[in-house]
């Protein structure tokens, strides 16, 4: 059959045929008198398949690999629904981003370049480098050992899993919010002072809060009496010596001049992290029942609560 009648049995263009067999996927023959091409049945049957799979957006390339018996078409399909899946995923992030931009409603073009280069790269981070992204920018807003400080509240945290369309949302937000937060004065005699500190006190430290991790995600009730049983403990040594008595209300009023300076990205950054990681949503819930419970048995056995401790103490 000549070219029209194929171009009538596929619904392929003239051009479309003639690009195909270009492309080397089908080889009609010739009539040696005039030199017209013939197309046979077989040649339908693969002109109707790579109509076909062109309007599924199947490359060239692949759809040769077909009819060539390189690869089988199965194999092909497989193949594209992943490259599909890459796409949407694609431009599912992209999208995303855009809405955040939008959201921002930007104004100077001039920063907004570096801006959505780093949402990009961020989102295409391994869970390793996400981690490794939030504890230096944690670093940079609040440096030396009261940096490393803040990041070990954290730190076993810090593994996020963007899984889903709100994740990416989220974590969109953490790195946009993280980036403006202005970093902390580390001339404050305060930040200083625990700058200043030594190495000891610091391991001390990610080692109290090791701990106390374990604690709060396996919070039960033997936990529950150990945490009132310490808190009687303290008490009474609040009440039999005027040292400890002293030295804890000093770390009271340090604790809340601490908190003024780290609260507003404190505040901000648990949010982000109760939705990124199910850990620490998990941590935070159980904290707040433990204080809950300290304080009903605190109240019940000594008359008096945690929120009563904190006050300063004359």
């Amino acid at each position: 059959m000549n070219i029209k009648t194929a171009s009538e049995k596929t619904g392929l263009t003239k051009k479309a045929i003639k690009y195909y067999e270009n492309e080397g996927l089908i080889t009609p023959s010739k009539k040696c008198e005039n030199n017209y091409r013939e197309y046979s049945n077989d040649d339908i049957v693969k002109l109707n398949l790579i109509g076909a799979l062109r309007a599924l957006d199947i490359t060239i390339i692949d759809i040769k690999d077909v009819v060539m018996g390189v690869k089988s078409l199965p194999e092909t399909l497989i193949d594209t629904v992943k490259k599909i899946d890459e796409s949407i995923n694609y431009l599912g992030k992209s999208k995303l981003i855009i809405a955040s931009l939008i959201e921002k409603n930007l104004i100077d073009y001039r920063t907004s370049g570096e801006q959505i280069r780093k949402l990009r790269e961020t989102l295409e981070l391994s869970i390793d480098d996400k981690k490794d992204f939030i504890s230096n920018t944690l670093l940079r807003l609040f440096p030396g050992n009261f940096g490393q400080l803040f990041v070990g509240m954290y730190d076993p945290f810090l593994s996020v899993t963007i899984d889903n369309d709100e994740k990416k949302k989220i974590w969109l937000k953490l790195v946009d919010f993280l980036d403006s937060a202005d970093e902390v004065d580390e001339n404050c005699f305060l930040i200083a002072g625990i700058n200043n500190s030594n190495n000891d006190k610091l391991s001390e430290f990610k080692k109290m809060m090791g701990t106390q991790h374990e604690n709060m995600l396996s919070y039960d009730e033997n936990i529950k009496n150990k945490m009132v049983n310490q808190q009687i403990g303290f008490v009474k040594s609040l009440k039999e010596n005027q040292e400890v008595k002293d030295n804890f209300t000093k770390v009271i009023e340090r604790s809340k001049q601490l908190m003024k300076i780290i609260a507003p990205i404190q505040k901000e950054f648990e949010e982000y992290l109760c939705i990124l990681n199910e850990d620490y949503k998990k941590y935070k819930k159980n904290e707040t029942k433990m204080m809950s419970d300290v304080n009903e048995s605190l109240m019940d056995k000594l008359g008096f609560n945690v929120n009563d401790l904190i006050k300063p103490i004359n």
